[in-house]
């Protein structure tokens, strides 16, 4: 049916883009062509040593003159004792194929299961381990901060929120003397089951926190502004633009470490972003390996003490890692409660991946609850596809869209992955079939859902309005036939 010209009056340019965008909406090259040019607003769920790309990696070693075993891709400041490795250098021989197979190494490109030993969760998972040579340096994170602005800018992304690392703590974790006795009591109660008495333990290692924590609370919050300012001074040392992309950090401790480790760990990240107050570092996490021999072990003694900290340290928010699982990975009765934990006992603002839905017991009163108190939830396609083998319909993506939970589309970790935000948009509708005004919303929902606040926050929102107002005229009939309204 032709449109009359009446008809096109009434039309907003979002209509006309809406248009255009159910033409191409099945055609994975025009949505990327769309996507590359659409504003994206942020993305909020991003590792930084996992969203450097291999190379960046490998000019680094090659530039500080590192050692690498090339059986495993394992890193090395100084020549090791008993490992066969070689020094990498821009000037050594075969540098090509050196750099290719270190690539392979280092992230999931050419990724042959049937060559690995385990599955592709530990793949992935061990690939941070190998670069732990460079990724401890501070001056290297801002080096690979550095790169992250550069590309958020050519890919048009007006915010990040990083997880950029995390805080260094002593042995004793605070504790002193009673480092044993607080770790045997809270892991008699994971023994026993019963989790009672945990905020009443939890409550007297506070307390020894509050007491001797402060020097590392304040030594965590000045790495964290050097790698900022690093960061900033080496772009724009090239001449990148980054002073309309702005940047807040998230901290986090690893789920893998033993629990007092976690706890002094989620503690100083706390008090860290209470005396920051949203000008840089804005919340906290907890990453690694969900399936994890002491993830699964302490997963709920995890919760309680994100629990203790929400409740002794306020307005602190969390976006915490829950649900990273499927069936095969672990035994089934353990899908049944981490999404619901990190929300109902971890005070959990947002769920990074939530895969695990489908399994949780009572699911729908869980997004009913999700819903009421506006947690959102991060998709992260190309990784949950990776690591979990889940993708397409086995996706719970559209159970949380259709259940009016805010959705935000992220990378992850989009180096090791070699993805771009642009590809995950694309996914997203390639796979699920989403609309123009929906595709919108997600990326409003990146900014209105993040921990991002204040002024600046408002003037970002503004600055998305602005771009989304000139990349929609793009669509109108005039400019993509080339010919002037009045001459239609």
């Amino acid at each position: 049916m032709k449109t009359t010209k009446n008809e096109n009056d009434l039309k907003t340019n979002e209509g006309y883009t809406s248009d255009y965008f159910e033409i191409i909406k099945g055609n994975q090259v025009e949505l990327r062509q769309f996507f590359t040019q659409m504003p994206k607003g942020g993305d909020i769920h991003n590792h930084l040593t996992g969203s450097a790309y291999a190379e960046t990696y490998f000019e680094l070693a090659a530039k500080k003159g590192m050692y690498v075993d090339l059986k495993t891709g394992k890193l090395y400041k100084e020549e090791p004792k008993g490992i066969e490795t070689i020094q990498l250098s821009k000037e050594m021989d075969d540098l090509h194929n050196h750099r290719m197979a270190l690539i392979d190494k280092w992230s999931i490109r050419n990724f042959q299961p049937y060559k690995y030993p385990l599955g592709p969760d530990e793949y992935f998972f061990g690939s941070f381990g190998l670069l732990s040579a460079l990724t401890g340096d501070t001056d290297n994170l801002a080096y690979l901060m550095h790169e992250l602005k550069v590309r958020a800018v050519k890919e048009n992304v007006q915010y990040l929120e990083v997880m950029g690392t995390s805080p260094s703590i002593p042995k004793d974790c605070f504790l002193g003397n009673d480092y044993d006795k607080f770790d045997k009591q809270l892991k008699e109660i994971v023994k026993k089951g019963e989790y009672e008495g945990a905020q009443d333990i939890l409550g007297e290692i506070f307390k020894y926190f509050e007491k001797n924590a402060g020097t590392k609370v304040e030594e965590y919050l000045t790495l964290i502004n050097r790698i900022e300012d690093q960061s900033n001074k080496l772009t724009n040392h090239l001449g990148v633009d980054i002073s309309n992309l702005y940047c807040r950090y998230q901290g986090y401790s690893s789920r893998g470490s033993e629990p007092l480790k976690v706890f002094a760990q989620l503690y100083v990240v706390h008090k860290a972003c209470k005396i920051s107050k949203g000008e840089l570092l804005v919340g906290c996490n907890i990453v690694a390996a969900e399936n994890g021999e002491k993830s699964m072990m302490y997963y709920r003694l995890h919760m309680e003490m994100f629990h203790l900290l929400y409740n002794k340290i306020k307005s602190i928010p969390t976006s915490l890692h829950a649900g990273e699982l499927t069936m095969g990975l672990i035994r089934p009765e353990h899908l049944t409660y981490h999404i619901n934990q990190a929300v109902n006992i971890g005070k959990a603002k947002r769920i990074g991946h939530g895969v695990d839905l489908p399994f949780e017991k009572d699911s729908g009163e869980l997004l009913k609850w999700m819903k009421l108190k506006n947690i959102a939830v991060e998709i992260n396609l190309t990784s949950n596809e990776f690591i979990l083998g889940v993708k397409d319909s086995e996706h719970p993506i559209t159970l949380y869209h259709k259940a009016g939970i805010p959705v935000v589309i992220s990378t992850d970790d989009p180096g090791i992955l070699r993805t771009s935000l642009t590809e995950q948009y694309t996914l997203a509708v390639l796979r699920y079939g989403f609309s123009y005004k929906e595709v919108k919303k997600f990326v409003y929902n990146s900014l209105k859902y993040s921990f991002f606040y204040g002024n600046a926050s408002l003037i970002v929102i503004e600055m998305l309005n602005q771009r989304f107002l000139e990349f929609e005229k793009k669509f109108h009939p005039s400019v993509m036939s080339g010919v002037p309204e009045s001459e239609n």
